[in-house]
């Protein structure tokens, strides 16, 4: 079941990432994170409330409060990279992230993973490869240095190395509740992740509140989206291993890739196709295992 939970979030995140991009171009990227997070807060109590929990362990606020602290980072810098690139250029570096997590999960957690679904990871990964196979004529190595060259590919590839922490973070602070509540995480976390960019605004964006004000409808609606799109993900870490869940994932890619085609005229270069389609296989390859 975690895996059409991961597939139905990469949908959802895609819808999510259309919508932030068309919303950037009048808001800040701090105050989009900002309001994914704290917009949603009364929601996600009134879901909370439908499950109590009977035993809420110390590695619940432990990885509640670790993935609040490392995912705002990475939510931040990956909104900043949104506002000023082209969605088919930056997204594809997502899936690094299969790597990451899939080590973190491993040093962290102890979580391993079939051979087959091991090498559906790699697979992927060789799909963002062959996104800068154009530069190959200058040498074998070109590609991957072009994505830590270029300012904008490097700062969403931090990014994605955060966003990978915060996963294993999130499933150590989701197996610290009896009853297992993903949308008890969310709160919790969201919380967190609400106290420190309020402080982050309210030092640095003196009009953030004007301009939360004036676009309240349209950054309601994407934080809705994105946390159905989170509770997705959150029931998915339940039932598989991290790694594998954010691999599925990042199908998100090719959902952007079209969105953004349909939605924003942003229309990726050939190769970008194929290795979209490299990754479709190396997501087959889990779903087979």
């Amino acid at each position: 079941m975690w895996f059409w939970y991961a597939l139905g979030s990469a949908l959802v995140g895609a819808v999510v990432m259309i919508l932030s991009k068309m919303a950037l171009k009048k808001v800040s990227a701090s105050l989009l994170t900002w309001s994914l997070f704290a917009l949603p807060l009364p929601f996600l109590a009134l879901l909370s409330l439908s499950s109590r929990p009977q035993s809420i362990r110390p590695a619940f606020w432990t990885g509640t409060f670790l993935s609040a602290l490392v995912f705002v980072f990475s939510k931040t810098l990956s909104n900043h990279s949104i506002k000023n690139n082209q969605l088919s250029k930056i997204m594809p570096l997502n899936n690094l992230g299969s790597i990451f997590t899939y080590i973190f999960g491993l040093i962290l957690i102890s979580e391993t993973v079939k051979p087959l679904s091991l090498l559906g990871i790699f697979v992927t990964v060789f799909g963002t490869y062959l996104l800068n196979v154009e530069t190959a004529r200058e040498g074998l190595l070109q590609p991957l240095k072009i994505l830590v060259k270029d300012k904008g590919s490097f700062i969403f590839i931090a990014a994605v190395v955060l966003s990978s922490l915060s996963g294993i973070f999130d499933k150590i602070g989701l197996k610290g509740v009896d009853p297992e509540n993903p949308a008890l995480a969310l709160l919790s976390e969201s919380f967190f992740m609400t106290v420190f960019l309020t402080v982050y605004l309210a030092r640095t964006e003196k009009g953030w509140l004007k301009d939360l004000k004036n676009n309240l409808a349209v950054l309601l609606i994407i934080s809705l989206i994105y946390t159905l799109s989170s509770y997705l993900i959150f029931s998915g870490f339940l039932g598989g291993p991290v790694a594998l869940v954010l691999t599925v994932k990042r199908l998100q890619i090719f959902f952007v890739l079209t969105l953004g085609y349909i939605f924003l005229k942003d229309k990726p270069p050939k190769h970008a196709w194929i290795a979209t389609a490299v990754m479709l296989a190396g997501v087959l390859l889990i779903k087979l295992a």
